[in-house]
């Protein structure tokens, strides 16, 4: 934990009051109720403590490389920059033992260069995996999507086969070996077609995946539920 990080209340008293006005209520392929609803400007901290408890493999997945901790400039971005519109976050709380937790957050971010695509990303705390909470998340997150968005375009690791699963559920999907054990994906959520054909292997599936704004967006996920 970081040094600048204080002490939250007990989660029962922390989330109790704030998921009883989510819009969303949902139940877990197991059976476990929980509720969706925005990321709030007030979730800096927690994002940050949550982080900590993702494994080395769901970080490694999720950025495709492994980052101790978020900065100052990362929460900013991850926080701050959430408009409901262009940046839609949306976390997930659930059930256990007599409170709520985050277990899970999805975002959805439009790219500026490619105004009618956006990168999408969920991560799910490891002890929740396989249970349904991108499943539950995923509709959510497509349904309030940035206005125009009809594709998804985005990168995963080549051993990350959950969320090329996940992806497969939003729409036709083309996968497309950018090099180094890296894959770029684009997903088309309105039935136009793929729209980037006969890339030539190790080169990207479009140029905005490899550009330095790219980096920039991909810090958008560093976080695990807040």
């Amino acid at each position: 934990m970081s040094d600048n990080i204080h002490e939250i209340p007990d989660p029962v008293e922390h989330y109790a009051e704030r998921a009883s006005g989510l819009p969303d209520q949902v139940t877990l392929r197991d059976g476990t109720p929980a509720w969706v609803g925005p990321l709030l400007p007030g979730d800096g901290e927690d994002l940050a403590r949550e982080y900590q408890t993702l494994s080395f493999a769901s970080k490694r997945h999720r950025f495709l490389s492994a980052v101790r901790e978020l900065t100052p400039a990362m929460l900013e971005h991850l926080v701050d920059e959430v408009d409901g519109s262009n940046h839609v976050a949306l976390v997930l709380f659930a059930e256990q033992d007599d409170g709520l937790v985050p277990v899970g957050i999805g975002r959805i971010v439009r790219y500026r260069e490619i105004p009618d695509a956006a990168d999408l990303a969920v991560t799910v705390k490891d002890a929740w995996h396989g249970r349904g909470v991108a499943t539950a998340l995923l509709p959510l997150l497509i349904n309030q999507r940035p206005p125009g968005v009809t594709h998804i375009l985005t990168e995963v690791a080549a051993d990350n086969a959950a969320s090329l699963a996940m992806l497969r559920r939003v729409g036709e999907v083309q996968v497309h070996p950018a090099g180094y054990g890296v894959l770029d994906v684009e997903v088309d959520l309105v039935g136009q077609g793929q729209r980037h054909h006969e890339v030539v292997q190790g080169q990207r599936l479009h140029a905005v995946l490899g550009t330095s704004e790219r980096e920039r967006l991909r810090s958008r996920d560093r976080q695990a539920g807040v």
